[in-house]
């Protein structure tokens, strides 16, 4: 497992007159090994920006991220797996081919990727679904399939861009309790975007709080709640903390 540090952390974007647009300004957090990290903010803030930096999509301007391996720095950007908002499957191949694929290109030897397709489809609770193709499967289906894809790479960092976004919520709630289950299972280091602020609260071992574009740190809160985590009157108690800290940090000087 990783851990992430980003340090002062600038981008900028070219907006059509030319004109620079900065899109995060100095912002430093860390994601710690073994943990979820939520990363909470307005719309349009930059969140899914950072994570297209942090995978390798978008350079830095400014500032540079760290991975570190039992506090050693590594020499490469570590292996990453992405849960995105929707799931993104290919739909002429089955569930199991979509996560061997993956596999495959991870680096994963031929004679291993048939156990985790199915250890992995097993944990998240698809496994009779293997040789099903993803248009035949429902909404919360197929982002469980695009979990159990991030997972079975066995990466050293979890991306996940608003993963509920697209079901609704029953769906999303039950999804939530899967993934925060498999996440303290498997000691997965995640960087988490949601809007969703009582999301936020259920997921998290810590907050970052952005502020409005650019960018830069609000907060950076350790979650009180208890694990494992139960749906609570609590999760929406620090829920409205989280709402309260953003709200004071927008109404400042931006």
């Amino acid at each position: 497992m990783a851990q992430l540090l980003v340090k002062g952390a600038e981008k900028w974007f070219r907006r059509e007159d030319g004109r620079p647009l900065k899109i995060l300004d100095r912002l430093s957090f860390e994601a710690r090994e073994g943990c979820v990290t939520v990363v909470v903010g307005p719309s349009g803030c930059g969140k899914s920006t950072l994570l297209n930096v942090i995978v390798g999509l978008e350079p830095l301007d400014r500032g540079e991220l760290v991975f570190l391996n039992n506090a050693r720095e590594l020499p490469r950007r570590p292996l990453i797996g992405y849960v995105f908002q929707s799931p993104r499957l290919l739909p002429w191949k089955t569930v199991g081919e979509n996560i061997a694929l993956a596999l495959k290109g991870a680096g994963v030897d031929q004679r291993e990727r048939e156990g985790r397709v199915h250890r992995y489809l097993e944990l998240v609770g698809l496994k009779e679904f293997v040789n099903q193709y993803p248009l035949y499967l429902s909404g919360g289906q197929r982002q469980r399939a695009g979990l159990a894809r991030a997972l079975a790479i066995e990466s050293d960092l979890v991306l996940m861009d608003e993963p509920f976004a697209s079901v609704d919520e029953l769906t999303a709630r039950q999804l939530r309790q899967t993934t925060r289950h498999l996440c303290e299972q498997l000691h997965r280091t995640v960087l988490f975007v949601t809007h969703n602020l009582a999301e936020a609260a259920y997921m998290s071992d810590f907050v970052v709080a952005l502020t409005e574009r650019p960018a830069c740190m609000a907060e950076y809160l350790a979650n009180p709640l208890p694990s494992p985590r139960q749906w609570s009157p609590e999760i929406y108690g620090f829920a409205a903390e989280l709402e309260s800290k953003v709200t004071l940090k927008e109404e400042g000087d931006l």
